[in-house]
C-alpha cells in the first residue's frame, strides 16, 4: 500500500521518496519482467525512456516508435514491436526508476547494438520533442491570432530544417 506521507510534491506532479519508491522497484523486477529481455525488449526499454512519453497523450508518440523500431532490420516480421509490448514496458517503467530498467536492458546488448539503440533513442527523441514543439507554437499562434502561413513558414525554418 502507497503511503501517502512518503510522497513529496515536484513540479509536474508527485514523486515517492527514495525507500518507497525501492518498495515498488522490488516488487516490479520481482515479476521477471525485466529478466530475460530479447534485443527488441531492450531496445523499446532504452527508446522509452528517450522518448519519456506523456502518459496522456503518447498514441502518436507510439505509434511513430513502432514505425521507426519495426522498420529496422533488427525487428523481422517474427519480431515486432507491438503496442502491447510498449505499453507494458512503459506501465511498468512508470513503477521503477527508468534508468534501473535501461541498466537491465543494456546488459542484453553488444557494444554494437548499445550504439544502434542509442542513435535511434536520438532519432526519436528529437522527432517527438519537434513534434511538442510544434503542437505548442501552433497552440500559442491560435492565440495569438497569427497567420497561418507566417506560423507554417516560421516552424519549417526553425524546427523542421533546424
Amino acid at each position: 500500500m502507497l503511503n501517502l506521507f512518503n510522497l513529496k510534491i515536484i513540479k509536474g506532479g508527485i514523486k515517492m521518496d527514495d525507500s518507497e519508491m525501492s518498495g515498488r522497484e522490488e516488487k516490479v523486477f520481482k515479476t521477471g519482467l525485466f529478466d530475460d529481455l530479447t534485443v527488441q525488449d531492450s531496445f523499446t526499454i532504452i527508446i522509452l525512456y528517450a522518448a519519456q512519453l506523456d502518459p496522456e497523450d503518447c498514441e502518436e508518440d507510439i505509434d511513430r516508435i513502432m514505425a521507426i523500431l519495426n522498420s529496422d532490420a533488427s525487428f523481422s516480421e517474427e519480431h515486432l514491436i507491438t503496442r502491447d509490448n510498449i505499453n507494458k514496458f512503459q506501465n511498468s517503467m512508470e513503477k521503477v526508476n527508468p534508468l534501473n530498467a535501461v541498466e537491465k536492458a543494456t546488459k542484453v546488448l553488444t557494444p554494437e547494438l548499445r550504439q544502434k539503440a542509442f542513435m535511434i533513442a536520438a532519432q526519436i527523441g528529437k522527432a517527438i520533442q519537434e513534434i511538442r514543439s510544434v503542437k505548442i507554437l501552433e497552440s500559442l499562434a491560435t492565440k495569438l491570432s497569427i497567420e497561418k502561413e507566417l506560423v507554417e513558414k516560421t516552424i519549417d525554418s526553425t524546427l523542421i530544417q533546424g
